[in-house]
């Protein structure tokens, strides 16, 4: 959702700060599957028929922290998802969406754990309505220093992918245009932010970009994922390799754990579940992280050939 736009809302966005925990969560695999880590082969026939939507092998611990951001007197609040896995692992870094709680996005940050990655899911060092973007962007690289830097996360410097949903996506665009570290991108529904970064972050990009979207919201009197700021504009302008998913009847809130936010609401609802856009949402991150950061060809199936492919509950475009 755009700044500009949740200008009008400040009173009902203020709703959906969310609490965030103080304490050590141990999270147990949601699932009997027998997920892949990170060192897991990359023959096709090895890996292919293991849905990535599934949970990994891998328990969870989560630890909430804080973390400097890029200047003096920015900090950032995190939850940090640590699998029990073999080290080194990849990290991935998730920035939420405008005014949005990092809570609302644990489910996603836990199932890639789960798959081996290192996730740090964090907030914004500033959340007011005129936060500078290119200040959050640039607290993104601060992040990954500081998870480089704590042994126990166990984080391989040459794996290293960011992710986000509205705002989120456009700061994590923003982000790996100014980080050579980061070499994957996800953008659960990214939207365009002001200043603009479409097209000119993102041309240059030297990381792989992903993008998952959603049409419903894209026009309107309220449109909350406009289409001239929306997912299918960062596809456009990504160079290869990048990959765009349309999901059906989706809507720009369908990437969040809790919709009693009353700011929900002022979205056009789609009538797809969000469990069944958290589901394709799911494979396709860890499908899409695996494939770039290990090179590994047997995500290419669930890329390409996703279940929901048939019934047109899914779209995509890649190259």
């Amino acid at each position: 959702m755009t700044t500009s736009r949740l200008l009008l809302v400040p009173v009902l966005l203020a709703a959906c700060g969310g609490s965030t925990p103080n304490q050590n969560v141990a999270d147990a695999p949601r699932s009997d599957s027998s997920g892949l880590g990170a060192d897991a082969p990359t023959n096709h026939d090895a890996a292919s028929s293991i849905d990535p939507a599934l949970d990994g092998s891998a328990t969870v611990q989560m630890t909430t922290v804080s973390i400097p951001g890029a200047s003096s007197g920015r900090t950032l609040p995190a939850d940090v998802y640590v699998p029990n896995g073999a080290s080194p692992r990849p990290l991935v870094v998730v920035s939420p969406g405008f005014q949005l709680a990092r809570t609302e996005y644990a489910s996603l940050a836990h199932h890639l754990a789960t798959w081996n990655f290192t996730v740090v899911l964090t907030d914004y060092a500033d959340q007011s309505f005129s936060a500078d973007h290119a200040l959050l962007a640039a607290d993104v690289p601060a992040v990954i220093t500081w998870a480089l830097a704590q042994s126990n996360l166990g984080v391989d410097s040459t794996k290293i992918a960011v992710a986000g949903h509205s705002l989120g996506g456009d700061i994590s665009v923003y982000a790996a245009s100014l980080d050579s570290r980061i070499k994957a991108v996800v953008g659960w529904d990214p939207v365009d932010g002001n200043p603009t970064i479409v097209p000119s972050k993102v041309t240059g990009l030297t990381a792989a970009l992903g993008v998952l979207g959603e049409t419903t919201d894209s026009t309107g009197s309220f449109a909350c994922a406009p289409a001239a700021n929306n997912f299918t504009q960062f596809y456009a302008a990504a160079p290869s390799p990048s990959i765009e998913v349309t999901v059906a009847n989706a809507d720009h809130m369908s990437w969040i754990d809790d919709r009693s936010c009353l700011v929900c609401g002022l979205c056009t609802a789609g009538t797809a579940t969000d469990a069944s856009v958290h589901t394709i949402t799911k494979r396709f991150d860890v499908a899409w992280l695996r494939r770039q950061l290990f090179s590994d060809t047997a995500m290419d199936t669930w890329l390409d050939h996703p279940p929901e492919l048939t019934s047109g509950a899914v779209a995509i475009s890649r190259r």
